[in-house]
C-alpha cells in the first residue's frame, strides 16, 4: 500500500481549497481506515472552510459523506473487515457534556464531530453507484 494519500484541505479559516499528499495513518483502537471512493460536500463543509464552526482546529479536510472499502482495521473492532465497502455519514460521535449535545443536538457536538469511529459506518450495497450511496449520507446515517 502507498505511504502517502492525496486529500483537499483548508489551511487556515477562510482559506482556499488545496491538493495536499499526508501521511497514511494507521487506525488507533476502535476505528478503522478507510481507501475513499468518492466523498460529497454540502453545506456543513463550507461553514468549517469559512471558519463558522466553534472550536474548529485547521488544517481540516472538509467532506463527510465518504463511500469507500475498509483496507484495515484497529484493535478493538470486532464487526468490521478489510474489503468491506462502507459509508461514513456526517454524525459519527458526540461527547454528551457539550451544551448542544446536553440539549439533544448531537450533530453540533463540540467535541466529538464526525469523528469517524467503526461505530458511525453503514454497509453500503455493491449494486448502488458511488454517486447514488454518497447521496444518502448526509442526511441518513
Amino acid at each position: 500500500m502507498a505511504k502517502k494519500m492525496r486529500a483537499v484541505q483548508v489551511a487556515k479559516a477562510k482559506g482556499p481549497l488545496e491538493l495536499v499528499e499526508r501521511e497514511i495513518p494507521e487506525p488507533k483502537s476502535g476505528w478503522v481506515r478507510v481507501k475513499v471512493e468518492a466523498c460529497g460536500i454540502c453545506h456543513s463543509d463550507s461553514l468549517v472552510k469559512e471558519g463558522l464552526w466553534p472550536g474548529i482546529q485547521y488544517p481540516r479536510i472538509p467532506g463527510h459523506e465518504v463511500i469507500g472499502v475498509i483496507d484495515t482495521v484497529g484493535p478493538d473492532v470486532a464487526d468490521w473487515k478489510p474489503g468491506q465497502r462502507v459509508g461514513v455519514g456526517w454524525h459519527a460521535s458526540h461527547c454528551g457534556h457539550c451544551v448542544p449535545g446536553r440539549r439533544g443536538d448531537f450533530f453540533a457536538c463540540q467535541v466529538n464531530c464526525s469523528r469517524p469511529e467503526s461505530r458511525s459506518m453503514a454497509v453500503m450495497p455493491n449494486t448502488w453507484s458511488h454517486r447514488r450511496k454518497r447521496s444518502r449520507l448526509c442526511r441518513t446515517i
